[in-house]
């Protein structure tokens, strides 16, 4: 809108919000990682000054939580699964997944501190509560909830950091020539499953974890729950399919 002497007023700043501050950090940490995070970059994306910062949130600590929170309900878990416990650890290990490589730098930030908010603890209680809905006892339902959530942060981490960068790099060259690598490598062990080695198949490794941890699981089920379950074989995109025999 123009004023009477021509000259346009200034548009009104957007208020400063925890959620905008959040997702400024979300958006710092896609880009350059946690390490890339501090309360003067924030508010320098966000055009204020670094102590109106702390009228909305506690300090950086604060914000990661934010974050998690924040991808956490991406996820959209119900609070109960319904069906097998075998299904039930598939459909979380996959949403888990999913929602942190819709930001994959920010992925073991989520993974490390889901206990540290009540937002952040809905999936987590969802395991819990479905493990212990079908007869297991509370330590294991504990100990299966760290398995899990190392083997989320191990291979989510695996996954980030060998996927390969920078666009326009032939996949079948690398292959080859990691191919070549592993071959002439002196090792024999590693040169017989050369070809194998050198492809980095993240879905296919993770689906493989998931119904290993499965089988594990089905020795320590209660009687009721060890009816074998026919197995389930990866597809295309990363989701389970039962496999009848």
């Amino acid at each position: 809108m123009a004023h009477g002497s021509g000259r346009e007023l200034p548009r009104p700043r957007e208020p400063l919000t925890r959620e905008r501050i959040v997702g400024a950090a979300l958006v710092i940490i896609d880009e350059e990682g946690v390490d890339g995070l501090s309360m003067r970059r924030i508010a320098a994306r966000l055009g204020v000054q670094a102590m109106s910062l702390y009228n909305h949130v506690q300090g950086k600590s604060d914000i990661l939580d934010g974050v998690t929170e924040y991808v956490t309900t991406q996820m959209r878990m119900p609070r109960r699964m319904t069906g097998s416990w075998e299904d039930g650890v598939r459909s979380i290990a996959y949403a888990f997944r999913q929602a942190a490589l819709r930001h994959p730098r920010a992925c073991e930030l989520v993974l490390l501190r889901q206990l540290s908010t009540p937002t952040a603890l809905a999936p987590v209680d969802t395991m819990l509560a479905m493990m212990l809905d079908h007869g297991f006892d509370e330590e294991t339902a504990v100990h299966a909830l760290r398995l899990f959530i190392s083997f989320q942060v191990g291979s989510l981490l695996w996954h980030v950091h060998t996927s390969p960068s920078g666009a326009g790099r032939d996949p079948a060259a690398i292959r080859e020539a990691r191919t070549a690598y592993f071959a002439g490598s002196g090792f024999p062990a590693v040169a017989k499953v050369a070809p194998i080695l050198a492809v980095n198949d993240h879905e296919a490794d993770f689906a493989f974890g998931v119904e290993l941890m499965i089988d594990a699981l089905r020795s320590l089920a209660p009687v009721r729950d060890q009816a074998s379950a026919p197995a389930a074989v990866p597809v295309p995109d990363g989701g389970p399919r039962r496999r009848t025999v």
